[in-house]
C-alpha cells in the first residue's frame, strides 16, 4: 500500500527515529529523517506529493517556533503539515508548538498507534482521502 505523502522527520539520530522511520515504511509511508533544519528545508522542497513535516520540538539543534514559521511563510509549503514531537510533560509544549504554526502534535517518546493516528487524520485534513481504516487487517 503506497500513501500519497511524504514525511520529513527532524530529529538526531535516536533509536525511537529509527523506530519510526521502519514503522513509516511498513505503513506505505515515504519518509526520510534529516538531523537539521537545512535539511528539512531541502527535503520539503523537493518532495513531489504533498508533505508532512515531523519536527522534535525540544530538540538542542533547532528553534521549531522560527521553522514552523519560515515553513508557513513559504509559498511552495503552504500546502505542508506540520507536526511537532513533543516531550511528555513539557509544560506550556503544545500551547507553544500550536501557536507557532503546528497542525497538530505527536507525544514523544512515540507511540505508534498514536503517530498511526495522527498521519490518518492529516491525510484526510489535506484531502487525500486515505484508503482504509486507521488500522487495516
Amino acid at each position: 500500500m503506497e500513501n500519497a505523502l511524504h514525511i520529513v522527520i527532524v530529529e538526531e539520530p535516536c533509536l525511537s527515529r529509527n523506530v519510526l522511520v521502519k514503522a513509516l515504511g511498513s505503513w506505505g509511508y515515504s519518509c526520510e529523517a534529516v538531523e537539521d533544519e537545512d535539511g528539512a528545508w531541502k527535503a520539503a522542497l523537493a518532495a513531489t506529493v504533498p508533505v508532512l513535516i515531523l519536527a522534535d520540538w525540544h530538540s538542542d539543534f533547532m528553534g521549531c517556533d522560527e521553522f514552523f514559521w519560515r515553513v508557513r511563510n513559504e509559498q511552495a509549503l503552504q500546502g505542508a503539515y506540520l507536526l511537532g514531537g513533543i516531550p511528555r510533560g513539557a509544560v506550556g509544549a503544545i500551547r507553544q508548538c500550536i501557536s507557532s504554526g503546528a497542525d497538530d502534535y505527536v507525544y514523544r517518546p512515540y507511540d505508534l498507534d498514536e503517530v498511526r493516528v495522527r498521519l490518518h487524520l492529516a491525510s484526510k485534513v489535506m484531502g487525500l482521502s486515505p484508503a482504509g481504516g486507521v488500522f487495516p487487517d
